[in-house]
This record gives structure tokens, C-alpha cells and sequence, in this order.
């Protein structure tokens, strides 16, 4: 129950952080693009959210954590169906899944089992909701004959009904698995320390890349300022707790040349899917760190020969499945580290300008082949992929070394 009740608590925040509107800002709606306004956007305060929650809440009941964590449910299920709209629903949203993130983290303690189901759920709906938003509106997709909201709400009922199903479910799920838990206490202060500035620099930074028209070398710079950050915010948490949150960078920027996981129609989709979990049970049964990230290396490498050769290389397909056992085979970790590492999957991809896709026509005139460009270009951003994985590969095996903290508050 305890594994069922995380999956879908992990699917409820990242079905959150799917319908989050990176660019946005929360600060003003009139924002244009580039402003600095759009440091504070939804998936900031999701962060500081759920930093803040696994905080506040260390030293609580479970009991008390299970309200912060249905309240929350309850707060995303409003904003999702509408109840709640505008730029006050845009905070309920980011603040909700945040609080529930923050909650699952630590109700989840240092079992490594639900911590892993909290994070690959989260990852894989985070990264995968858009599509199966896509699915589901599809002309032979599923065919919904009731409507959840009005025609003038800016709110889509397929994914509303999603959401109301699966947020019931994780409600009770949670509330059954965990009403009579022992939270376990850990190092609240230094979670704070790196988990506040995080997201703040991670925006600043994003902001930094997309908001000014300097070519290729502003967006490299960035890219050396984020792993930097990444670098420093995993040396200052606690033992080796700093892996989990180098390995979802690895992961991010290994998959920068392929843009992510491969989810272009409901094959591709449940492809996907599929090999998130097979990775995720690999990672359990045969946690391999450095296997891992060599599969990562290998990743990042072919997206430079397919930018080089300009040839498809499928490391799309292959993202999924090693990303989920790398990020598997670094838990457990303690549960500030873990609600502050989760969002910055999603906090620190820096922008990238992809423009619309080309079709030429191919020898035998039958068929279109699809090229798409960006910018930075394919190579550059494979190229740069390959030297952070590199990066981070060699500040995990210093962290190794460190001696691991099992519980309590040193």
C-alpha cells in the first residue's frame, strides 16, 4: 500500500508540474517574455514549496502530514477542474503540488522502495502528462460524454477527469498506508540552506538563457552557472544525499539533443512508460550507480554523433529506461533531499528555442524526412549534454566517498 499510495502521489505532482507554464510569471500577468518577472514562475514556487513543507513539517505527526498532504490533493484537484482560476489558480496549483511533494517526501522517510515509486511516478507523468494530455484529446483517442467544466473555462476535461480520479485514489491511499506511521527525523537546516536559493538561482539563470538575445554563448554560460550550482547545492547537503539531485541533472542534460523522452504518439507513449518502470525495477533490484551513468555518457554521446552525422540515433528511447535506474540506484536519500532534488528536474532546463519542423522530400519521393533545428544548434547541445554528464559523474564519485547518514539529525 505503501508503494501504491507514492505512485500516485508521484503521478499527482507531476501531473501538476506537466500543466505548468515555465515561462509564465506568477508575480504579473501582463509579464512579457524575458522579463525578470518570470524568475518567480510556477515550477519556482513549486520548489520552494515543497522545501519549505518538508521543513515545516519534520518534526510533525503523521497524522498532521497526511492533512497538509490531502489538503493539498484537494488544492491541485480545484485548480485542475477549475474552481479556482487565473493567476490565483496558477499559485494554488504550483503551492498545492509543492505541499503535497513536500508531505509525500517525508511520509516516505528513507524507504527506499516508496521513495522510488514518489520519484519515477512524478518524473514520468512530469515529463509524459502533455502527451497524454495529447492522447486523450486525440480525434481517436477516448471519448468523454460528460463535461466537468463549462466551455468558457480555460480547463481541459480529460485531464481534469484524470486528475479527479487519481488525486481521489492517492487521498486514500496515503491516508490508509500511513495513519499510523513514524515519521523519521533528519537535518532540517542544511535542506533550507540549499533548498531555498536553489530554485531561485535555477530561475535566475533560465531567465539569464532564454531572456537575452546573445547568441549561443549567454546559453553555455548559463549551462556552466547551472551545473556550478548543482555542483555546490549536492556537496552541502549531508553524505551522499547530493546524488540524487546530480543524477536528475545528468538525466536532464543527457537528453538535452534528444529534447526528452520519446512520446510522439500513444506507441511511442506507452514505449516510454514502459521502460521508466522497467528501469525503475532494475534500479532496485541491482543498483549500479556508476552503470547508470555510463549508460547516461553513452546516451549523451550518440546525441553527438546523430548532431554531427545528422542521423537518428533512438537515445530517446533509451532516456527513459536508463534515467529511471540511475535516479532509482541513487536512493535512498533523506526527505529534505528529496523534495528539494525532485523539482529541480524540471527547475534547472534551461530554455531551448526549437523552430518549426522541416520536411524534405526524400529519394524516393513517397516520403517526407523530418529535420528539426534550434538553437543552440543539435551538435552544440549534445556537445554540452556530453561534458555535464562528464561533470557530474566525477562530483558523484567524490560524494561516494563521504560515509552516509542513515537517520536522525547530524
Amino acid at each position: 500500500m505503501k508503494v501504491l499510495s507514492m505512485i500516485l502521489a508521484g503521478f499527482v505532482v507531476g501531473y501538476a508540474i506537466s500543466d505548468v507554464r515555465p515561462l509564465d510569471s506568477l508575480l504579473s500577468s501582463t509579464a512579457e517574455f524575458g522579463s525578470p518577472a518570470t524568475i518567480v514562475n510556477g515550477l519556482t514556487v513549486l520548489a520552494l514549496t515543497a522545501c519549505l513543507v518538508s521543513v515545516v513539517l519534520a518534526r510533525s505527526s503523521a497524522r498532521g502530514v497526511l492533512v497538509v498532504a490531502i489538503g493539498a490533493v484537494l488544492v491541485v484537484v480545484f485548480r485542475t477542474v477549475g474552481m479556482v482560476t487565473g493567476m490565483f489558480g496558477d499559485w494554488a496549483g504550483a503551492v498545492g503540488a509543492g505541499a503535497l511533494l513536500g508531505a509525500s517526501a517525508l511520509l516516505a522517510g528513507r524507504h527506499r522502495g516508496a521513495q522510488a515509486s514518489l520519484v519515477v511516478a512524478a518524473v514520468g507523468a512530469g515529463l509524459l502528462g502533455k502527451a497524454l494530455d495529447a492522447l486523450l484529446q486525440a480525434d481517436d483517442g477516448p471519448v468523454f460524454v460528460w463535461d466537468v467544466v463549462g466551455a468558457e473555462d480555460a480547463v481541459v476535461p480529460e485531464r481534469a477527469i484524470v486528475m479527479v480520479i487519481v488525486a481521489s485514489a492517492a487521498a486514500i491511499a496515503l491516508f490508509l498506508a500511513y495513519r499510523n506511521q513514524e515519521l523519521q527525523p533528519y537535518e532540517t537546516r542544511r535542506t533550507l540552506l540549499v533548498g531555498l536559493p536553489l530554485p531561485v538561482a535555477a530561475g535566475v539563470l533560465s531567465w539569464f538563457a532564454g531572456g537575452h538575445d546573445s547568441g549561443d554563448a549567454v546559453w553555455l554560460g548559463a549551462l556552466a552557472g547551472m551545473t556550478a550550482v548543482a555542483l555546490v547545492a549536492s556537496f552541502l547537503l549531508p553524505g551522499r544525499d547530493g546524488r540524487l539531485l546530480l543524477v536528475l541533472f545528468a538525466s536532464s542534460s543527457a537528453g538535452i539533443g534528444s529534447f526528452g523522452f520519446a512520446a510522439g504518439d500513444s506507441a511511442q507513449l506507452a514505449l516510454s512508460v514502459g521502460l521508466l518502470i522497467v528501469g525503475a525495477g532494475l534500479g532496485y533490484r541491482w543498483p549500479q550507480l556508476y552503470i547508470g551513468l555510463g549508460g547516461l555518457f553513452v546516451i549523451a554521446v550518440a546525441g553527438v554523433i546523430g548532431g554531427y552525422a545528422e542521423v537518428p540515433t533512438g537515445s530517446e528511447f533509451a532516456l527513459p529506461l536508463v534515467a529511471a535506474y540511475v535516479v532509482v540506484s541513487a536512493l535512498a536519500t533523506s526527505p529534505g533531499s528529496l523534495a528539494l532534488s525532485l523539482p529541480a528536474l524540471f527547475t534547472m532546463t534551461l530554455p531551448v528555442v526549437v523552430y518549426s519542423a522541416s520536411y524534405e522530400p526524400s529519394l524516393s519521393m513517397d516520403e517526407s524526412v523530418i529535420s528539426r533545428t534550434s538553437e543552440p544548434d543539435h551538435l552544440m547541445l549534445s556537445v554540452a549534454g556530453l561534458v555535464v554528464v562528464a561533470v557530474v559523474t566525477g562530483a558523484c564519485a567524490l560524494l561516494m566517498r563521504r560515509p552516509a547518514v542513515v537517520s536522525g539529525t547530524s
